[in-house]
């Protein structure tokens, strides 16, 4: 399924336990110029959390292009780990806290101030590629941060750091389901 691959960056894959990932030895990031990210870096550093109308979407969204992908988890699993996932976008690097947490680093090499969006040079799991990240203002003082990578989206909403602390302590541990220990 594209969306969990495509977002290693934002560990869609740190859904699974790192036990189940395989280990591959980071790519050297090509040799390309850096710059400042300013008021529009400014704006993604933060504590931010999955929209889970906006993630569902996209996975309804790859399972209508390939009806024959299957879901890596169960929906309400999967659901119950969007609601626990917590993202923290610190200068030049995102962080994903979904049981375990997941790192990647990012070197700005393009910014669209009147667009609000960063062009990124994004070093992970999967080696280096190129991704963008958007933020949008809303009237009522909030924030959306849209991630992309290889044309798929991420949309997060910015929260407070009591809300991410909630998320990061219950995304550290696999969600309990009644009945099953």
């Amino acid at each position: 399924m594209k969306i969990f691959k495509t977002f290693g960056v934002l560990a869609a894959l740190s859904l699974f336990p790192a036990a189940a990932q395989q280990e591959k030895a980071p790519a050297k990031a090509p040799a390309v110029k850096t710059v400042d990210g300013g008021a529009v870096e400014k704006k993604i550093i933060g504590k931010w959390a999955p929209d889970p109308e906006a993630v569902m979407k996209e996975i309804q969204k790859d399972l209508a292009d390939d009806p024959s992908t299957a879901l890596p988890l169960p929906l309400p699993l999967l659901q119950t780990m969007i609601r626990n996932m917590a993202v923290e976008v610190r200068k030049g690097e995102i962080t994903i806290h979904a049981m375990g947490k997941q790192t990647a680093t990012y070197r700005i090499i393009k910014v669209d101030k009147a667009a609000n969006k960063l062009t990124l040079q994004i070093t992970d799991d999967d080696g280096v590629q190129e991704g963008s990240a958007t933020v949008e203002e809303k009237k009522d003082g909030r924030k959306t941060l849209t991630l992309e990578k290889d044309g798929e989206k991420f949309v997060l909403n910015s929260i407070t750091a009591s809300e991410f602390k909630k998320r990061k302590n219950a995304g550290a541990k696999p969600p309990s389901f009644p009945g099953l220990k």
